[in-house]
């Protein structure tokens, strides 16, 4: 069969299209395309090679919003609710291409928060095949490009140069994190008047809200006021699957001193939502003790993560751009790190979230620009340092260290001031995760598909920072002395937490495990050997939901690991680590 297509068909798929670059296939050759211009598309060199080098291959939860989207009442708008983390963004981009593909015409717009998004989206469209442009719209799209990604502050400027795009031909709008249309005003009406002409929507956001009272056009709510729907996929489907990272909230408590009156006051505890505001915006001054306590407890904890994770790293959230400057001057001084500014202000801003993504910096300052949507998936630890107290923002902030690279970086940490209704938005999040505990316990064959578990601190400090009181270990509360025996004894031992907890009540009711616990002083060669047949078994299951291929066919590769001595089986974890990195990368 003919692999390459001739001249006369690219010239042919040109003059059809309008656009001018390679010819590709729409269904891969490899996959049984046919070399006929009915499955030949055009696109850039850039975007080709992008294609070649990347296969999407759609994780299970992707892959039933694949069919529910193209089982949907075509027009209509759609809605996708996926937790930050999760993979909506390539999710979506796949049901473009397909969408894309079903006809020469069509043309695909983005519609993003940021300017940083923007970047990052055509990044990740090129992947996909898709070539998009970022500025300089016109009344149509550039020649060769399939369409735009724009910010919702420049449709509400220029509505009426989008819905012309969308009136000269069929156009697919992905709305991402569509909620910030209801930020201001004038964006819900821009974008209802631009976009009221495309053929399809696909809305997106990271957590369902509830409306102000201002509905967000093309979003549907329920009696309550919150948004509705046509797919979900929430914290404990995505916590069992592997997906994200299980979330360790270090709640700290804080003071301030009125030095006129001399009156202290506390910021948690029973106090107005008012109150509670008031005060911790005192309490966040990059001048207090508060602010460089919370740094140097991050930085130890980063310290910590980044001897297994050598380019973890951790990102403070500030006020506003002055407060991150400030913060920033202070990582500086505190740690010696020097960390990356990023900011709207040209004059402060000292970096780029893509440098800063592909480099080994510890530590990177913003307000809002890293805290929604931002791919950086070697962030581990967050300093919450905001005074922004919605669950809707808070959701969206954990969602930067959320995401999963590997086995080894399977937890995130947050560190956030005791104020009551931050205390509300983790306990919620701690509830899923107790929730995909309680699951992952009752379905005994789906041990090895989950990630490890990690306990969740609701962790109370004192006013001068000595330390946390209590930790939730699964869903049970205990003292922070037992808890660093669990810990110290679970990163020796290579088990999870709440494994630790339960051996410990098993054996004696309580938790008496006093050594200071090492690999080579607690753990003998046949544990060692069960403990890596026990990862072997949990990579190969991971590998084959991310190829396709069964368990039992990855597993002949090798000998029966009941044969396999303790080299053999460190040798098969290595290629299995080597295997899933290599899927996790294209």
């Amino acid at each position: 069969m003919q692999r390459l297509f001739s001249k006369k068909q690219r010239i042919a798929v040109e003059i059809v299209t309008g656009r001018t670059g390679e010819a590709d296939h729409v269904t891969p050759y490899s996959k049984g395309g046919k070399t006929i211009v009915e499955n030949c598309q055009i696109i850039s060199q850039k975007a080709n090679r992008m294609k070649g080098s990347t296969e999407f291959k759609p994780r299970e939860w992707q892959q039933n919003f694949l069919d529910s989207w193209e089982a949907r009442q075509s027009g209509l708008p759609y809605m996708l609710i996926a937790i930050p983390g999760s993979g909506k963004t390539k999710a979506s981009l796949e049901a473009a291409r397909r969408w894309l593909e079903a006809a020469s015409d069509r043309r695909l717009i983005v519609v993003v928060p940021t300017d940083n998004l923007r970047q990052q989206w055509q990044e990740e469209a090129t992947g996909f095949g898709l070539d998009l442009q970022t500025k300089d719209f016109g009344t149509n799209f550039k020649n060769g490009y399939m369409g735009g990604v724009v910010t919702y502050h420049l449709v509400a400027n220029q509505p009426i140069v989008f819905r012309k795009l969308c009136a000269v031909a069929p156009t697919m709008v992905i709305f991402d994190e569509v909620h910030h249309c209801g930020d201001e005003s004038c964006f819900g009406y821009g974008i209802k008047e631009a976009f009221e002409l495309a053929k399809e929507k696909l809305l997106m956001s990271g957590t369902p809200w509830k409306s102000d009272g201002s509905p967000i056009p093309f979003v549907r709510y329920d009696g309550d006021g919150y948004a509705l729907g046509n797919y979900r996929y929430d914290y404990p489907d995505a916590l069992t699957d592997g997906v994200v990272r299980y979330l360790i909230f270090n709640h700290s408590k804080g003071s301030i001193v009125n030095e006129s009156t001399g009156v202290e006051s506390e910021v948690h505890g029973e106090i107005s939502e008012v109150d509670a505001a008031k005060r911790l915006s005192i309490l966040l001054s990059s001048d207090g003790d508060y602010v460089r306590q919370q740094i140097l407890d991050s930085h130890a904890k980063l310290l910590e993560l980044r001897s297994v994770q050598h380019d973890a790293a951790a990102l403070a959230i500030c006020i506003d751009q002055t407060h991150a400057s400030r913060v920033a001057q202070l990582i500086r001084s505190l740690t010696g790190c020097e960390p990356s500014l990023i900011v709207s202000d040209e004059s402060l801003e000292n970096d780029t979230v893509k440098k800063f993504r592909n480099s080994n910096k510890e530590w990177i300052v913003s307000v809002r620009k890293v805290s929604e949507g931002t791919d950086i998936k070697r962030l581990q630890v967050l300093c919450y340092l905001t005074n922004v107290t919605s669950e809707l923002f808070f959701r969206q902030a954990i969602g930067r260290v959320s995401r999963v690279r590997n086995e080894e970086d399977h937890s995130g940490y947050v560190y956030l001031p005791a104020d009551p209704r931050l205390i509300s938005a983790s306990t919620n999040i701690e509830n899923a995760q107790v929730l995909a505990l309680r699951e992952d316990a009752e379905k005994e064959s789906r041990e090895f598909e989950s990630r490890e578990f990690l306990d969740k601190p609701v962790s109370v400090f004192s006013t001068t920072h000595n330390g946390v009181d209590t930790i939730l270990v699964g869903n049970e509360r205990v003292p922070i002395d037992e808890y660093r025996r669990i810990e110290a004894y679970s990163l020796a031992v290579g088990i999870p937490h709440t494994k630790v907890l339960q051996l410990a009540r098993l054996m004696s009711g309580e938790v008496h495990l006093h050594m200071n616990p090492t690999v080579e002083q607690t753990v003998g060669r046949e544990d060692q050997e069960t403990e890596l047949r026990k990862k072997c078994q949990k990579l190969g299951y991971r590998l084959s939901k991310m190829t396709g291929i069964e368990p039992k066919d990855i597993h002949k590769k090798f000998k029966p690991q009941k044969e396999m001595s303790l080299k053999d089986l460190e040798a098969k974890l290595a290629w299995l680590k080597s295997e899933v990195a290599s899927c996790e990368r294209n």
